[in-house]
């Protein structure tokens, strides 16, 4: 829940520019000038545009030394110019795609489950399951994200996981909704998930996208909630899921915002990609809790971020000399291939899902 911040807390910001220094997106607006107008509650931040280029990494947040809840600062900016009517165009036709097709890509819902047609996936109406796979509208409607879930499924298949999906009945889980500052929206779009999980008994939810985890995690109540790595980690550790091919490859892992910072999760991904025989995993300068953000996140993934986080990640990542670039987000997915196209390196991204496919199932 979005609250109000109160002056007494930020009247303890000491100025000393940790978090301008921080920012992904700081050639684009001033996060300390911010803090400075909301301190002296002169907040006409509508003609501040570059307030939309956080990316709510939490990395302000996180090294504030008094420990200022910088990145709620800017959400609950947001929410005052949202509340006006003043939402910049790009950020107020998401909100209405979301609003009307329950996804921010303007794609009809009834197209979210297309690419599962030929699939032998089991619908959570169609009986008991132990899991509800939320597959996110990302892999749901991005082609390259339903590649991602293809592989997905065959690997949950290999593992023997008891789950379901909700087909065209999966929504938006509202994580972006609420982080851009809509908080109406996203309120209706939790009650309308709560509807519909009830309908079908879920009581534990796995999540391709972190994004969805940390809002199932965080933002709901009620739900065991795991990503799809750790559940593949747990298969990994336990014997149920074995390697049968090698992956010859230097590899460099980015951690995810929503996965790393939002909730500690690093040790996972990288377990999973050192247990790939033939991968080499090399670690960009700033890795796990001091990871650079993709730039994707935020509601951002649909915007052009004047700060360019994503082509200074790809920068570091070239300067591993891996081939190739690990992710486990799907925003984070397209915004590195992006960035490395910008740079003009020849270094593939893949999902780890993807090295996982490949190590269980060769080419």
């Amino acid at each position: 829940m979005i609250c109000e911040l109160e002056t007494d807390t930020l009247s303890l910001c000491m100025q000393c520019g940790t978090c301008s220094a921080t920012c992904v997106s700081r050639y684009s607006f001033n996060l300390r000038k911010i803090l400075m107008e909301w301190i002296s509650k002169n907040r006409h931040l509508e003609s501040n545009a570059g307030l939309w280029d956080c990316t709510t990494c939490l990395n302000c947040q996180k090294r504030c030394p008094r420990g200022i809840p910088l990145t709620q600062i800017i959400i609950d900016s947001r929410k005052m110019i949202i509340e006006s009517g003043k939402a910049p165009p790009d950020i107020r036709d998401m909100l209405i795609s979301i609003q009307k097709h329950r996804n921010p890509y303007g794609e009809s819902k009834h197209k979210r489950s297309e690419w599962m047609k030929d699939l032998n996936i089991k619908h959570a109406k169609d009986g008991e399951f132990e899991w509800l796979w939320y597959i996110g509208c990302a892999n749901s409607y991005d082609p390259r994200g339903r590649e991602i879930a293809i592989k997905t499924a065959e690997i949950l298949d290999e593992m023997g996981i008891y789950f379901a999906v909700l087909g065209n009945e999966e929504g938006c889980c509202g994580n972006d909704v609420l982080r851009v500052g809509e908080e109406g929206l996203f309120e209706s779009l939790r009650e309308e998930n709560h509807l519909v999980f009830r309908k079908y008994g879920v009581r534990r939810i796995l999540t391709s996208s972190p994004h969805c985890y940390n809002t199932f995690k965080n933002e709901y109540q009620g739900y065991d909630v795991m990503t799809v790595l750790e559940m593949i980690y747990w298969g990994i550790k336990t014997g149920i899921l074995n390697f049968r091919h090698d992956v010859e490859a230097k590899v460099t892992f980015h951690d995810p915002c929503y996965l790393g910072r939002y909730n500690g999760i690093y040790d996972a991904p990288r377990e999973i990609l050192a247990s790939i025989y033939g991968i080499e995993l090399v670690e960009m300068s700033r890795n796990r809790e001091n990871s650079f953000c993709c730039g994707g996140g935020g509601g951002n993934i649909l915007r052009d971020n004047l700060s360019r986080p994503n082509v200074i990640r790809a920068r570091e990542a070239s300067l591993t000399g891996a081939d190739i670039v690990a992710v486990a987000c799907p925003f984070c997915l397209t915004m590195l291939e992006d960035g490395l196209k910008s740079i003009g390196k020849e270094i593939t991204v893949m999902d780890i899902i993807e090295l996982v496919h490949l190590a269980v199932f060769g080419e």
